[in-house]
């Protein structure tokens, strides 16, 4: 069944039947067509409409990164493009387009944690089939979110102890929600463990060094230097890149010296 996307507001006889950017089916699309209430351009498809947006969020990436050499991100956006619009046949597509809808920061953040993963892994030398198990672990870090109602997601203001409580449960949330959907063993041990730190101090399990996969390893930088350098309804962006790495660096014995370094390396 077909997915399309309104790109205006839809109205029949003065009432508003679908609002701009909401997803419509086939059967809805036939209703639409009997009352006579669109115009085709009024409508778009999936892969046209994720287009539309992920071109200001790769703009906007590359001006955050500093990035002017397109041949950096070549590899990973091949990546990323296989995952949003390539994979619709494997199981664990449902959660892309799930993360397409669901809230906007969430998945520009889940692109941008994907090609910084992806740049690190890249320089690292990862095979293809490598990169595309941490990539695909990297944009479905967050997944778990789904399942966090979205008034805490788009709180303005701090969260309390019972919000953050609902938040810290993302990382094994996400783990169950793909375990069934196909996601290799990589991608699942991503999902868990991106907020461990090396040192022991991080979440859900405490892990410590080598009992972290190395793709969480990477996911855990992309992930704590996007937060850092991006907007969120409670706060506006307040670090450049370069600064965020400094933070990572200074929080000693958290994350891996080897691959800040690569992604240092890789602005420079």
């Amino acid at each position: 069944m077909a997915e399309y996307f309104t790109t205006e507001d839809i109205y029949y006889k003065e009432i508003l039947l679908l609002s701009k950017g909401q997803k419509i089916t086939d059967t809805v699309l036939t209703k639409l067509k009997s009352l006579g209430t669109y115009q085709p351009e009024e409508l778009v498809d999936f892969d046209n409409r994720q287009r539309a947006v992920l071109a200001p969020i790769s703009e906007k990436f590359k001006a955050k990164m500093n990035i002017h050499d397109d041949c950096i991100l070549e590899r990973p956006n091949k990546i990323l493009h296989t995952i949003i619009f390539e994979s619709k046949t494997k199981p664990w597509w449902i959660y892309v387009n799930a993360l397409a809808n669901y809230v906007d920061w969430l998945y520009t953040h889940s692109i941008d944690v994907a090609l910084i993963s992806l740049m690190i892994a890249e320089n690292l030398g990862c095979s293809d089939e490598e990169l595309l198990e941490i990539g695909l672990g990297a944009f479905l870090h967050d997944v778990g979110e789904l399942l966090v109602p979205k008034p805490i997601l788009q709180k303005p203001g701090p969260l309390n102890n019972v919000e953050m409580d609902s938040i810290r449960q993302h990382c094994e949330l996400g783990k169950s929600s793909l375990q069934p959907y196909g996601v290799s063993k990589e991608g699942l041990d991503i999902i868990l463990q991106h907020h461990e730190r090396l040192d022991g101090s991080g979440y859900p399990e405490g892990l410590k060094d080598d009992e972290i996969c190395r793709g969480a390893k990477i996911v855990m930088i992309a992930d704590a230097v996007d937060a850092i350098t991006s907007g969120r309804p409670y706060k506006q962006p307040t670090q450049e890149m370069k600064d965020a790495i400094t933070i990572l660096r200074n929080d000693e014995g958290k994350y891996h010296p080897e691959y800040l370094t690569w992604l240092e390396n890789i602005l420079q």
